[in-house]
């Protein structure tokens, strides 16, 4: 343990004030710990506001207290070689205003040039983001199922402010990423930009990506393009994975096959065109339901083997308009008896046609 250097017992009156000068505040530009180190209390490298470069916490270390980094640093790369073993970080432990990058073994916030929002990338070797693991928000009492080890409480609430749903405006995804579990991304209300989802990312959980980019409940106006790669091996979105999220422009994968209830709904999108590729089998309920497509868009399912399409899935009412235009082969077209039936999932549509453009027989 480090012990606490608060107010006689400090590194400066120890050297009798003689041998760091007039301004000890400006004498040391690097700080080392030992991997030894288990602890570091109060105030114990308070104020050495000099510092630069990288400040490593051995990854044995639990706890590192109140102030014990208070205005120590500029433009400082903290390196936190074990961020899941420190369960302790006190009130103002480090300055926040002084970190431009924090590093840990599966990720790194950078700070942008606004210097107060960061850019967060999972760290190249990722496979599996667990469950909640990059979430703003834990569980209120578990009614959600987020799990209570998120991003934020993995750093202890210290270092991404007071309200980290507003700190991150970039994620990015490493190429090895395979899976992206349930809330693992959930509630970062103000990114925006792309978001890219790797080639190799076979599933998106339930809710990964929920109020991202999000105008819900007022939040802060922003849009977002989501790509999925180019060969993108996604065949399966998961319940609400991409709800309430200012998704602005997207397409989906091409080895598509299941869209879970809500995957897509309450989405900002004014897209004028969209396609459901031909592998998709499995639409759930209210899929796109309010996706907000321009005037006179045009939907075209390709898939000829669509079994399932959910209640609601884009119309909200029969009696609402959003495509002026579906196209659908005359096999999944045929399965629907009942004008009322084709209302109840694409609401009031002008024209119902064949691939070719040629219109169906009214039902």
């Amino acid at each position: 343990s480090v012990g606490s250097g608060t107010p006689k017992t400090t590194l400066n009156t120890r050297l009798k004030e003689s041998l760091l000068g007039t301004k000890p505040e400006g004498a040391i530009t690097a700080i080392t710990l030992p991997s030894t180190l288990e602890a570091v209390e109060a105030y114990a490298f308070y104020g050495h506001g000099a510092v630069k470069g990288t400040l490593t916490i051995p990854d044995k270390v639990h706890t590192v207290q109140a102030h014990a980094f208070g205005g120590t640093g500029t433009e400082l790369t903290l390196h936190l070689k074990n961020d899941a073993k420190l369960s302790t970080i006190g009130a103002g432990a480090f300055d926040i205003a002084k970190i431009k990058t924090i590093q840990a073994p599966r990720f790194t916030l950078t700070k942008n040039a606004d210097n107060t929002t960061y850019t967060l990338a999972v760290a190249e070797g990722v496979t599996t983001v667990e469950k909640g693991e990059f979430s703003s928000t834990e569980s209120a009492g578990g009614t959600r199922g987020i799990p209570k080890t998120t991003l934020n409480t993995r750093l202890k609430g210290a270092l991404l402010g007071t309200k980290p749903e507003d700190a991150i405006t970039v994620i990015t995804l490493p190429s090895t990423l395979e899976v992206i579990e349930d809330f693992a991304f959930y509630n970062h209300i103000i990114v925006q930009g792309t978001l890219t989802i790797p080639k190799q990312v076979q599933r998106v959980g339930k809710q990964a990506f929920v109020l991202l980019a999000s105008r819900y409940k007022g939040s802060p106006s922003s849009s977002l393009v989501l790509a999925f790669e180019k060969d993108s091996q996604c065949t399966i979105i998961e319940e609400s994975a991409f709800e309430y999220t200012g998704i602005t422009s997207f397409a989906l994968p091409e080895q598509l096959e299941t869209i879970k209830n809500s995957a897509f709904a309450f989405i900002e999108t004014t897209m004028s065109s969209f396609t459901i590729p031909e592998k998709v089998q499995n639409i759930g309920n209210e899929a796109f339901l309010r996706a907000e497509f321009s005037n006179n868009a045009t939907l075209t399912i390709k898939s000829p083997d669509l079994t399932t399409l959910g209640t609601r899935m884009f119309a909200l009412r029969p009696t609402d308009t959003v495509f002026a235009t579906v196209k659908l082969p005359q096999a999944v077209y045929d399965r629907f008896t009942t004008q009322a039936q084709l209302a109840d999932r694409f609401g009031q549509v002008a024209a119902y046609q064949n691939l070719d453009g040629d219109a169906h027989d009214p039902k």
